[in-house]
């Protein structure tokens, strides 16, 4: 098949609506970053070390970053950076619900996803901010390298498996309200466990916030195009000229789910 029918097949439902979102959450956080003078992540570590108290670090942050401000930032890249991730899942729960409830359902599945990755966001906020008053200078070095051995990592495949799994979702009631939420917090769970350590690049890397959210997110849809496969040790293969061959050639490539 040639690129050209790959890309074109973007502009099947649900992609448009999909990177349309992503387009509205990278003009917010352009925006956001120009207003604020940096994104929300930029951590102050001017005058601070690692001999420095955590207490006082964290302190020390707070001031400058207030929590409602890191959450209004996280929720941003979220928004900018998930939205082409959800199509299999969303199709899923599109194609499963009946027509009178699958706007319901969409809304159901996205606030549980939604969910775990908010409270995702602290604990990463705080994992930034350990590294950023460790190496400093060296922040968006070492966390590109934990990104590529994290996903080279078998726990990265496994997530990443188990995240290409649809659930049963109900047709009824609150059965199907249910299912819709359960799904949404689980495969947000598992896409937390494959994405938590790219998601982790562009919160340290401060005036390079906007293109390293760019960098990953692209690099986080390449991974979902990959198939299942067995939970090894092995070099990214989103990196492999072979693997994108394979990409932009498969057969199937001409309706991507995600």
């Amino acid at each position: 098949m040639r690129p050209g029918l790959v890309l074109r097949s973007f502009t099947y439902a649900p992609w448009p609506v999909l990177l349309a979102t992503a387009g509205f959450g990278l003009a917010l956080s352009i925006y956001s970053d120009a207003s604020t003078e940096g994104p929300a992540f930029c951590v102050a570590t001017n005058g601070l070390s690692v001999f420095t108290s955590w207490p006082a670090v964290l302190q020390a942050e707070l001031a400058v970053n207030p929590i409602h401000r890191i959450l209004a930032g996280w929720l941003l890249m979220l928004l900018t950076m998930m939205p082409p991730l959800l199509a299999m899942p969303l199709m899923h729960v599109w194609r499963s619900s009946l027509p009178n409830r699958r706007i319901r359902a969409s809304a159901g599945f996205l606030l549980g996803y939604c969910a775990p990755w908010m409270a995702a966001g602290l604990v990463l906020s705080a994992l930034a901010l350990l590294l950023q008053i460790t190496v400093v200078d060296n922040a968006l070095a070492i966390a590109l390298l934990i990104a590529l051995l994290w996903s080279a990592s078998p726990w990265h495949r496994a997530a990443l498996n188990r995240s290409h799994q649809p659930r049963r979702i109900g047709l009824f009631g609150g059965a199907a309200d249910r299912d819709c939420l359960v799904f949404g917090m689980t495969h947000g769970a598992y896409c937390i466990g494959s994405c938590w350590a790219w998601m982790l690049v562009p919160v340290v890397s401060g005036a390079w916030h906007i293109p390293m959210m760019l960098f990953t997110g692209v690099i986080m849809l390449a991974e979902r195009f990959t198939p299942p496969g067995p939970a090894r040790w092995c070099w990214p293969r989103f990196f492999s000229p072979a693997h994108l061959y394979t990409l932009l050639t498969q057969r199937n490539a001409e309706r991507p789910h995600g």
